[in-house]
């Protein structure tokens, strides 16, 4: 096997730059697990709520529309008279919004989308994983949910095994709520041996894989076809991936505003505050996993901090101002 085949995973990553201004893991020795950490970063005094939703909403097309839709796009503008025609991009753009479910006071609750697009660059930037399925593609109507995981991505590991991150965001005010339904999720979809192969069928048929050539297709493939190759999908470890966004009230918990003190007094104020809720929150876990049967040993968990879901939901909405609904 040559080089550039054991390397074909890494054609699908397209890495999230920026994010870690952002969004940060909180920093502990030994890290913290089960859940990890994560949080929307301050400037000074201030949570970038905004910036974290301007850096979601310039990904969203790299989410929702497949590799080789936007590979297309790319060439397009390349190809023009300037070479820097946006206009194929620009229609991407407007067809990812179009995907979207269509934001309402009513329906605050239950948008849940842009979970899924934290999930996204959760599983690029924190576990390097590429995506090999952009499911939102597969909507027949922008108000109707897509079934099964929330993402699929892969990452090939030195030792020559690959790991398929099957992605779960929830997204709701409470992280003791959204672990609950995580755990629900996790344990109906390992229940459903219907489900399970459905997801592969994904893979293996309408899949970002297919903007990989000969050779490096088919040996991404192998992994995940059973019944035919060189048995590669032995070497497929299956792995559910929770990106669990929820509010928390460290935010609220403000110091005041000194010149003299270092700049960073404030986010290091709530890294420690939230940081010191971690046994809570990974006692819920276990007992929520313990209760429906499902093995934290096949997951990684990520708690996500923002100062309030609803001002999230209803930011994104308006700087995607084509799915508001009055």
């Amino acid at each position: 096997m040559t080089a550039d085949v054991e390397n074909y995973f890494d054609a699908l990553l397209e890495p999230v730059d920026g994010l870690e201004n952002v969004l940060k893991e909180v920093s502990a020795s030994p890290p913290l697990k089960q859940p990890r950490l994560l949080f929307v970063r301050f400037r000074e005094h201030e949570p970038q709520t905004n910036e974290f939703v301007e850096l979601l909403s310039d990904h969203l097309v790299d989410y929702a529309i497949p590799l080789t839709k936007r590979q297309q796009a790319n060439a397009q503008g390349a190809k023009s008279n300037t070479g820097g025609s946006m206009a194929a991009a620009s229609r991407l753009r407007r067809e990812a919004i179009r995907l979207l479910v269509k934001y309402s006071k009513e329906n605050s609750s239950r948008y849940g989308e842009i979970g899924e697009l934290i999930s996204y660059v959760v599983a690029v930037h924190f576990l390097r994983a590429g995506q090999v399925g952009a499911k939102m593609a597969l909507k027949t109507s922008s108000e109707m949910p897509v079934h099964g995981a929330d993402g699929l991505h892969v990452r090939a590991n030195p030792d020559g095994t690959v790991t398929f991150f099957l992605l779960e965001s929830k997204i709701t005010p409470s992280a003791a709520d959204a672990s609950r339904e995580m755990v629900d999720s996790v344990s109906e979809f390992q229940a459903d041996r219907g489900r399970r192969l459905n997801e592969l069928r994904l893979v293996s048929d309408l899949s970002n894989l297919e903007a990989l050539q000969g050779e490096q297709r088919e040996a991404a493939k192998s992994f995940f076809n059973v019944y035919s190759g060189n048995g590669n999908h032995l070497k497929r470890r299956d792995i559910h991936v929770g990106s669990l966004v929820f509010s928390e009230e460290a935010y609220n918990e403000k110091l005041e505003r000194d010149a003299e003190q270092p700049i960073t007094i404030h986010e290091d104020h709530f890294e420690s505050q939230y940081s010191t809720k971690h046994p809570r929150f990974q006692k819920n876990l276990t007992n929520q996993a313990a209760a429906k049967n499902v093995d934290l040993g096949g997951c990684i968990v990520f708690l996500v901090a923002v100062p309030d879901v609803y001002k999230l939901k209803r930011i994104f909405a308006e700087l995607n101002n084509e799915h508001i609904c009055d």
